[in-house]
This record gives C-alpha cells, structure tokens and sequence, in this order.
C-alpha cells in the first residue's frame, strides 16, 4: 500500500492552473491513500478526487472556515469521523487484504507551540480511544506537523519526552527518518526555502521536514515492511514559475502482511 500526505496550499497564487498540477502530482504518485491538507473548500476536494481517480473521499472543513482537510482512498471506508472541534485531524478506517487499517491526517496550528502540543496530546488521546485493544491492525499518523524533528511534537511521539505529564505509549516511528536509515540518505525536506520558488530570496528561514507518516508500534504483533518513503511534487512549472505546493508531499510504500 502507498500511503501519502501532501498540504497542497490554500493561496490564488497560480491558480486555477496550479489546481491542474496539484492534481497531476497525486495522480502520478499512485497512492493508494493519500491525506491533504489546506484543501480550499469541499467542491475543491471533490474535483481532486475525481480528476486524480480517487471513488472514496472524505472532507471535513474548518468551523467557520471553508478550508479543511480530505483522505482520498481508492478501498471503501469502514468508517470516517472529524475531531475538528477539538483538533486539526479527520479519521478514516479500512480494510487492505485483510487487515484492519485507521489512519488520522492532521494539521496542526503553525503559529502556536502552545497549541501544537496540546493538539497532538490530544489528537493521540483520540486514538487510543478510538482504537483500543485489537480493533486495527496498524494504525498511522500524517500530514503537516508544522514542527521541526527537534520539537517536543515530535519528541513526545517518538516516546522521548512528555508533554504536559503525556506520554505517547505505544510511541510513534517516523517512515521517513526509518528509511533514511535504511537506504544510508537522509530524510528529505518538504519545506524547501532555497529550491521551491514560493519562497523566494529566502535566506533566513532553515529548510525542514514538517510532513511526516508516522505508524504507531505494532509490538507484540510483526511490523509491516517498509519498501519506500520519498518525497514528491518538487517539479517547478514554466507557465505559473511555481511548484503545485509550497510543501513537498511525502509517500511511503508498505507491505501490510
């Protein structure tokens, strides 16, 4: 299965063309499941879905806000769920070969440490809830954490410090810093300041890794396998001198036995 998150970037900047190769990116990423972030509104997440070959989608807007966030799949839901009234996340479930699947795609708040940590304890609190005991068989995070691989966000979901006296158990692995690992590279950035033209002359701002999949410990049962994690969307288009997204996507091939 190949899973992926990609903020596709709520702004009229070379729009309506832009829309177009946002929807070329995610159908040339052949994602079997992929999350997005800063969707416009929901005729926007409806024309994704269809123009990339997306039958099931999920959208869940913002209250007293347009935008919002949608899982595309190409499997049925089992079932679908939005905690936007306490967090930036929506929830989906499914079946892949037999196996019992729940992903969470979240966005959580870019101008607040403050509320990044509470959402995430929160949003993690939520699926311990929603899937407790043996409900899923693997159960994953993603989309844009709007954090660095050094904040407590990331920290408390790896299982290396508490937030607020919480603690992530069982804790959280980060696809891409897993294959990194693998592969002998290095986690690819999907905040690129220097390369996407977006951000121009920028020559302050550190180019980061804000997109992640992260999958919960499986411990006792056997982890999946991973094959791939990279990122995608990087292509600069000559007519609107832009990429599709300000963010790169990020996908991660996994074997799901």
């Amino acid at each position: 299965m190949k899973i992926a998150t990609y903020n596709v970037w709520n702004s009229e900047s070379g729009m309506p063309i832009r829309l177009n190769y946002i929807i070329d990116e995610i159908f040339n990423s052949d994602a079997d499941i992929m999350c997005l972030q800063e969707v416009q509104n929901r005729n926007m997440a409806g024309n994704i879905a269809e123009g990339a070959g997306y039958k099931y989608w999920f959208f869940d807007s913002y209250r007293n806000n347009d935008e919002g966030l949608c899982i595309l799949s190409r499997c049925p839901f089992e079932e679908c769920a939005s905690w936007l009234d306490k967090a930036n996340a929506i929830y989906c479930s499914f079946l892949w070969n037999n196996k019992r699947i729940a992903i969470v795609n979240l966005h959580l708040p870019w101008d607040s440490t403050a509320a990044r940590e509470k959402q995430i304890v929160d949003i993690v609190t939520s699926v311990e809830d929603k899937c407790k005991g043996d409900k899923y068989d693997y159960t994953l995070l993603a989309g844009d954490f709007n954090c660095s691989d050094t904040s407590d966000v990331h920290r408390f979901l790896t299982g290396e410090c508490l937030i607020d006296k919480s603690e992530a158990v069982p804790c959280w692995f980060d696809l891409a810093l897993s294959h990194a690992e693998l592969s002998n590279t290095a986690a690819a950035y999907t905040l690129n300041f220097r390369k996407n033209p977006r951000f121009k002359n920028n020559t302050i701002e550190r180019n980061s890794r804000f997109d992640r999949i992260l999958l919960k410990n499986t411990y006792p049962a056997e982890f999946p396998t991973l094959k791939n994690c990279i990122t995608f969307g990087q292509t600069i288009y000559k007519d609107i001198a832009l990429s599709a997204s300000d963010h790169y996507g990020v996908i991660a091939d996994v074997d799901f036995y």
